[in-house]
């Protein structure tokens, strides 16, 4: 076979598509040409060997599962996420009423001092702190100014509460005209949220430490004036989450209320 001829079928003798009669030929022609031989060679280098199509399969299919896992982790990764921090939210916003406990929720009264300032205000001291018992420390802060004189003295009504711990509260009032005479009538609530529960709940907490407050729910405009005169006032404990919606109900509505709270007080005061 003539070096020509054998150097234009060495692509097919490569490739295997010559026949095997040829094969041979070309076969043997290498063997014995060493010049035919070397172009063989460069030859059967440049060309590459192509992957299977099965290789292909099996590499796409390897890369498309690598890519899939790395997705679904981010994926859930980004959910656990996404999941905690609500779960965190949740816990520190969400406002869980306190039951009543008539050991921890009381309504009192203490002796104040009714003040008269130069500009015109007026203002209700608590007595103890104008004239503190023998032995009393007073260490008020650097900007308030405790009254030397006053009035009259009166007693005001405050909500005790004792041994809570980690709670919020809040009050609504409103007057009422029941039956022809006013009321003063006054809701409040203690609430707390399962991230306080988790570390200071008040459950846990004995009753020895205490607080009392006071303000304009209970007593309305009237708080803190030197012309207050005595009013029928009612204070029902009244476990909801969100107390401020009372404010828009009307009074028939407002007062019926009472028949879902625990009564705290009831007196003219």
């Amino acid at each position: 076979m003539k070096c020509y001829i054998v150097k234009d079928l060495l692509p097919n003798y490569i490739d295997g598509l010559n026949s095997e009669e040829s094969n041979a030929d070309i076969s043997k022609h290498l063997d014995e040409c060493a010049d035919c031989r070397t172009v063989y060679e460069k030859m059967a280098a440049a060309i590459p060997q192509e992957i299977q199509p099965e290789d292909k399969d099996v590499d796409f299919l390897k890369k498309l599962k690598r890519k899939m896992l790395r997705k679904n982790v981010v994926v859930a990764i980004s959910t656990c996420i996404v999941v905690l921090s609500s779960l965190i939210v949740f816990s520190k916003t969400h406002e869980i009423p306190i039951p009543f406990d008539p050991h921890r929720m009381t309504a009192e009264l203490i002796p104040v001092a009714v003040v008269s300032n130069a500009d015109g205000s007026s203002a209700w001291w608590e007595l103890d702190t104008i004239e503190p018992p023998e032995g009393t420390v007073i260490s008020p802060g650097l900007d308030t100014v405790i009254p030397t004189d006053y009035e009259y003295i009166m007693e005001q009504l405050v909500i005790k509460e004792q041994g809570f711990a980690n709670i919020s509260s809040s009050a609504t009032g409103r007057s009422i005209n029941r039956n022809g005479e006013t009321v003063r009538v006054v809701y409040y609530r203690y609430t707390k949220t399962p991230w306080n529960s988790l570390f200071i709940d008040y459950d846990l907490t004995d009753y020895t430490s205490s607080a009392w407050w006071s303000g304009t729910d209970i007593y309305g405009d009237s708080y803190g004036s030197v012309d207050y005169e005595p009013q029928m006032i009612e204070i029902y404990y009244l476990p909801v989450r969100e107390l401020s919606r009372l404010n828009n109900l009307s009074d028939e509505d407002f007062d019926a209320l009472r028949e879902n709270g625990a009564l705290i007080w009831s007196g003219l005061t």
